[in-house]
């Protein structure tokens, strides 16, 4: 059975499949939304990560997990930056690197050319796993201008990082 939070993860990410940025800018009225939720300013630059942001914020505001002064919310708008963030916290996430496929529903995984998403499913037979993605396009580049549903192998998972809470 899937955590709370990851299953809180799952269900916001579904809901922004679809979501466009605006004539290939990185910009746009949600995706500004999703750059917003992170440490640096304005809009314009690729926002893989801040969507994760945006998701991760969405689904503690909804269940009511609050800040406290060892665990933070992720705020980097850089997808390999979520693991120096998660090292950084307490026992609330749990990184792991290299993953040996060791991928669950809810995962935030970080692949190894500098992008990142969310884990909507274990690895499958052959070592795929769905995932939810900002600024993506059906090649699977990391700067294709839309939020889509994804499968990916294994080998091009950098890290995981799952939440315990």
């Amino acid at each position: 059975m899937i955590a709370k939070l990851p299953r809180k993860l799952i269900e916001i990410a579904n809901a922004e499949i679809g979501v466009e940025e605006v004539d290939g800018t990185n910009s746009g009225k949600r995706v500004k939304e999703y750059q917003a939720t992170t440490s640096i300013g304005g809009t314009g630059w690729p926002w893989c990560a801040a969507l994760i942001c945006w998701v991760v914020k969405q689904a503690m505001e909804q269940l009511g997990i609050e800040e406290t002064k060892t665990f933070r919310r992720p705020t980097t708008a850089a997808a390999w930056g979520f693991e120096l963030w998660s090292l950084a916290q307490d026992n609330s996430t749990w990184t792991k690197k290299p993953t040996r496929g060791d991928i669950e529903p809810g995962d935030i995984v970080i692949f190894t050319f500098s992008h990142i998403g969310i884990a909507t499913s274990s690895p499958d037979s052959i070592g795929y796993v769905s995932t939810v993605e900002g600024n993506t396009d059906g090649q699977g580049s990391r700067e294709g201008g839309a939020v889509l549903a994804k499968r990916r192998h294994v080998s091009k998972i950098r890290s995981r990082i799952r939440f315990r809470i």
